[in-house]
C-alpha cells in the first residue's frame, strides 16, 4: 500500500505539458528532424515554456539543473534557444510566444522519437 501511495504522490508532483494537438515530429527542410509542441495562444507571455522544458528534462530522465541550458530569463523573451543533453544526444530547443509553440530539434530521427515515448504520458491536449 506504501508503494501505491509513493507512485499516486510521485504522479502528483508530476506537471502536466499542456498542448493545443498532439505532439508533431516531422522532418526539418534545413535537415534534420523537429518535435513540436503546439500550444495555441499566440503572445500570451504568461505561457510556461521553461516549466515545460523542465518537466520534459525530467520526463527523459535528465537533470534539469544541469543539463537544460537557456538563458537568463529576461521579461518579454521570445524567439528563445537553448539545448537539452539528452543521454548522448544534444537537443537543439526552441520557443516563442509569437506562434505559441517549443520545439525540440536533432539530425536524430530516433533520439526524437525515445523522446516522444519518454515524454508522451506528461502530455495533456487541451
Amino acid at each position: 500500500m506504501n508503494q501505491l501511495s509513493l507512485s499516486k504522490e510521485s504522479l502528483e508532483d508530476q506537471m502536466m505539458i499542456e498542448v493545443g494537438s498532439p505532439l508533431e515530429l516531422k522532418a526539418r527542410r534545413e535537415g534534420g528532424w523537429e518535435l513540436i509542441f503546439w500550444v495555441f495562444d499566440s503572445f500570451n507571455f504568461t505561457t510556461p515554456f521553461r516549466a515545460m522544458l523542465t518537466e520534459i528534462a525530467d520526463a527523459l530522465g535528465q537533470d534539469p539543473q544541469k543539463d537544460l541550458q537557456l538563458p537568463a530569463y529576461e521579461p518579454g523573451e521570445d524567439f528563445v534557444e537553448g539545448t537539452l543533453q539528452f543521454g548522448a544526444e544534444l537537443l537543439r530547443v526552441y520557443y516563442e510566444y509569437s506562434l505559441s509553440y517549443l520545439v525540440l530539434m536533432s539530425d536524430n530521427a530516433a533520439a526524437l522519437r525515445d523522446a516522444v515515448d519518454r515524454i508522451q504520458c506528461r502530455v495533456a491536449i487541451v
